[in-house]
């Protein structure tokens, strides 16, 4: 009986072990990846979320090279700071307004939904095909350990989507 006990105890380990083990899930393409806010004082908007709902700033930049499609870079300043829930891949962003080089893409404080992809070009044809109104082109932009590329569109009711390849990195 001593054993048998033994045995089965050892069985539920091994099952509760099982279940706790990780699981490598396909990396789903498209999926929303983050929201991007305009903020008036990057600090504050970072202790505020940061005290308010244990957010975590996984990195800040403070310029970004923008590479365009005819291969002309562009260097912006900027202010931003990306923060996450431990355990998390979503992302909030926040920028201070600042002299972007493209000022179509400046709103007031929503600025854009972050829809990441795993192959641009297709997606970018897709949203075309769908009525989206081309904002930028499929663009390169690297800033502090991160690059990708990316393109905005605006959808039916003037949202702001950009679509993002990760190249390297993470936010």
């Amino acid at each position: 009986m001593h054993q048998r006990i033994i045995q089965l105890s050892f069985s539920i380990l091994l099952i509760l072990g099982s279940c706790t083990q990780p699981v490598e899930q396909e990396t789903l393409s498209p999926r929303f990846n983050h929201v991007m806010l305009y903020v008036s004082d990057l600090e504050a908007s970072v202790d505020f979320y940061t005290k308010a709902f244990d957010l975590e700033v996984t990195n800040r930049l403070d310029s970004l090279r923008i590479t365009l499609p005819d291969s002309t870079q562009v260097e912006a300043k900027v202010n931003m700071a990306f923060l996450k829930f431990p355990g998390q891949d979503f992302v909030y962003e926040f920028s201070e307004r600042a002299n972007y080089p493209d000022s179509a893409l400046v709103g007031d404080y929503f600025q854009h939904l972050g829809v990441d992809v795993l192959d641009i070009e297709t997606a970018f044809q897709r949203a075309l095909d769908a009525g989206g109104v081309l904002m930028a082109p499929i663009r390169t932009v690297e800033g502090k350990g991160v690059a990708a590329k990316n393109a905005f569109f605006r959808g039916p009711d003037g949202e702001v989507v950009e679509l993002m390849q990760m190249l390297s990195g993470e936010f």
